[in-house]
């Protein structure tokens, strides 16, 4: 009887030394594994909850019906890129943000302005190509820039909402 407790003892104290590494692996992935963009020390992440507590109060705000969500697209904009968002289980999520000028830069440094090839060192060549559209996927995020004439005029980071 006592080696059945103390082998029991041994399994439940592995099962949640495993569970809490399996639990702190996977936030650690799920940063990893998507894209985020980082304005001064505050790091959004797509897909995340978004509140005027968290990330400030917008110069602009708009909102359209939808036939995609349960509710609203909301769209606030702030000095120097925008963020639109959508409903999901009464929570209003992170769908996009778009640059809306070449002061903020991507995460690894790339701004509007920049060329194709300083976008392909950064990176690399691994992007789908549709017309003058480069999107860059990563997990359940994507990466986006319109080049037109070698020159970045468009960036904007997306969720995957479908999968």
């Amino acid at each position: 009887m006592k080696k059945f407790s103390s082998l029991l003892f041994i399994v439940l104290l592995m099962m949640i030394v495993v569970g809490c590494e399996n639990n702190k692996s996977s936030k650690e992935l799920d940063d990893e594994n998507v894209y985020s963009f980082q304005y001064e020390k505050m790091n959004i992440l797509l897909g995340d909850t978004f509140t005027r507590e968290k990330y400030g109060d917008e110069l602009e705000y708009s909102e359209t019906t939808t036939c995609a969500f349960e509710d609203m697209d909301r769209t606030y904009i702030y000095e120097h890129y925008a963020i639109d968002t959508y409903t999901l289980n009464e929570e209003e999520r992170i769908l996009s943000i778009y640059f809306l000028d070449s002061n903020v830069t991507t995460t690894e440094g790339i701004s509007l302005g920049d060329s194709l090839e300083k976008v392909e060192e950064v990176y690399g060549k691994d992007y789908q190509k549709n017309d003058n559209l480069y999107t860059y996927e990563k997990g359940k995020t994507n990466l986006k820039f319109i080049v037109e004439n070698d020159v970045v005029t468009s960036i904007e980071y997306t969720y995957d909402v479908e999968n």
